[in-house]
């Protein structure tokens, strides 16, 4: 499956660039390709992934007692067998295995591209059949727990109260960790509110403040606009401390700040908020 073109034979001869022809080495050139961009982009979730994606490729060549293969070398049932191996070796779920053959063949179509390779071996290796996905929430009860449970570690104290913030305001954790004391206000009738630009979406979103979510901005900065509410680390950080809040609440499946908004959806259906206001508060376009 080989091709040399006269254009890779100009690169090779005059040193201008060098294609890989092994697989694990486009990875890397590919993962700098995507550091650069997550620094342009100010996201670097895209680069964090491929972090794990490079490490499960290395992993199934190590089991193959290779420490990389040539891209000639790589056939459909190579494909077949990676796949193998992340159902059954690492217990991955449907979604995991289907990133991580996403990576594969991204790498192969990137060796199509610069004329390694004429087609791409695994096109033809089926991704697995994804289960209708379960729409998951806090529920009314989870929180009365989380409520009931304060920390004493701070760190882990910090990550339980801006969850419950989450719970009652909607607001994802990039929003939370971007909120100033400029996006708080007041009404002619003194409620107080939130009005922030969602990051993920650029949305306004309008947040009347439930009094659980005043109590807990009572504790942190209201007052200095140039330094934000609450001093929180990045959401990798903080996982941990989330996770163990779900494994005190016996929950099987990972906590997220997904699903406290989430939850805050479903307790605003529940009161029978009308779909339009709860666009308007969640910050849906």
């Amino acid at each position: 499956q080989g091709v040399v073109s006269a254009e890779i034979i100009k690169n090779r001869v005059t040193r201008q660039f060098v294609v890989p022809t092994h697989l694990l080495r486009m990875g890397e050139i590919e993962r700098e390709r995507l550091r650069i961009r997550s620094r342009e982009i100010n996201s670097t979730s895209t680069y964090r992934q491929s972090q794990y994606f490079q490490k499960y490729l290395t992993d199934y060549l190590a089991s193959l007692g290779k420490k990389d293969i040539a891209f000639e070398e790589i056939t459909e049932d190579f494909g077949r067998n990676y796949k193998a191996f992340l159902i059954r070796n690492k217990n991955f779920s449907t979604s995991q295995t289907n990133r991580c053959l996403c990576w594969l063949n991204r790498l192969l179509y990137l060796a199509v591209d610069n004329e390694i390779l004429r087609t791409n071996p695994v096109e033809n290796v089926e991704y697995e059949k994804k289960t209708a996905p379960k729409h998951k929430y806090v529920t009314r009860e989870e929180m009365k727990r989380i409520l009931a449970m304060p920390l004493n570690e701070g760190r882990a104290e910090l990550g339980r109260r801006a969850f419950i913030f989450s719970y009652f305001t909607g607001l994802a954790y990039a929003d939370i960790k971007q909120l100033h004391p400029c996006h708080i206000g007041t009404t002619a009738e003194g409620r107080r509110f939130i009005r922030i630009n969602r990051k993920k979406t650029g949305v306004e979103a309008f947040i009347p403040l439930h009094p659980i979510a005043e109590q807990i901005l009572a504790l942190y900065n209201t007052t200095d606009m140039h330094s934000p509410v609450f001093p929180l680390p990045s959401r990798d950080s903080i996982w941990h401390e989330i996770r163990e809040i779900g494994v005190i609440l016996g929950r099987h499946d990972d906590l997220s700040y997904h699903q406290a908004r989430h939850g805050f959806g479903v307790l605003l259906i529940s009161e029978s908020v009308s779909i339009e206001s709860i666009a308007k508060m969640m910050g849906h376009s």
